[in-house]
């Protein structure tokens, strides 16, 4: 597998991540859920690194509020 086909592969497995974590936080809007909880109920065969950067990258972009190791999705 050439650079090119593995980054557009896990830049995929990224994007799907990111939507799986907040339609899953969005089932529940009030929960304050466990990172590594939020993750496991997502997690759907992707690598624990693509859901590590996939939940960062929502943290980053404000799409959750982070409070100690509990994660909530903005409204």
């Amino acid at each position: 597998m050439s650079i090119d086909v593995a980054t557009a592969q896990l830049a995929k497995e990224i994007r799907e991540a990111e939507d799986r974590l907040l339609e899953v936080a969005s089932e529940k809007p009030d929960r304050w859920w466990p990172a590594y909880e939020l993750k496991d109920h997502a997690r759907n065969g992707w690598s624990a690194g693509a859901m590590d950067i996939a939940l960062s990258r929502l943290i980053d972009t404000g799409k959750f509020d982070v409070r100690g190791d509990q994660i909530h999705i903005r409204p």
